[in-house]
């Protein structure tokens, strides 16, 4: 499998980033798993994405966040597809199981490019861009540093 590009480079800074890396790194673990071990690691990669999307979930209420209705909606039917993925590696389904990981690490590159991009747009806009304060309010994405704070039109 192709790695996924969990550079700090694009890191989106938000308060359950860490978690997220380790969902990678378990997913990792899962695709360089023999077959003894890939029940336990799918187990383990279950456990710690359910943790994560909790926290992701509680961010996206507190934030006020756009689409966290969908993004809930997305995150029980993929912990729903995990659960199926524990079972299926109990029975011995470990085919089924390999491309549930596959699926997973689609379903998350899906997800976080757009976002990845986005970021990376605002935080680079201009501070001369009558658009870049209001971007950055409506997303509510923690740029860092590089970011420029709105100037107060006061």
């Amino acid at each position: 499998m192709a790695a996924l590009d969990r550079s700090e480079a694009l890191s989106l800074g938000l308060p359950f980033g860490a978690r997220a890396r380790e969902v990678h790194r378990l997913l990792t673990s899962v695709d360089d798993a023999d077959n003894a071990r890939l029940p336990s690691a799918w187990q383990d990669l279950a456990l710690c994405a359910a943790e994560n999307f909790a926290r992701e979930d509680v961010w996206m209420r507190a934030t006020g966040h756009a689409s966290q209705k969908d993004h809930e909606i997305q995150h029980r039917v993929v912990l729903g597809v995990m659960r199926e993925g524990a079972l299926q590696a109990g029975e011995g389904k470990l085919l089924q199981v390999r491309e549930m990981a596959r699926q997973r690490r689609d379903w998350y590159e899906s997800m976080s490019r757009p976002w990845m991009q986005r970021r990376r747009s605002i935080c680079a806009a201009p501070a001369s861009n009558p658009r870049t304060p209001r971007c950055r309010r409506s997303l509510r994405l923690p740029c860092g540093p590089r970011c420029v704070k709105p100037v107060s039109s006061d």
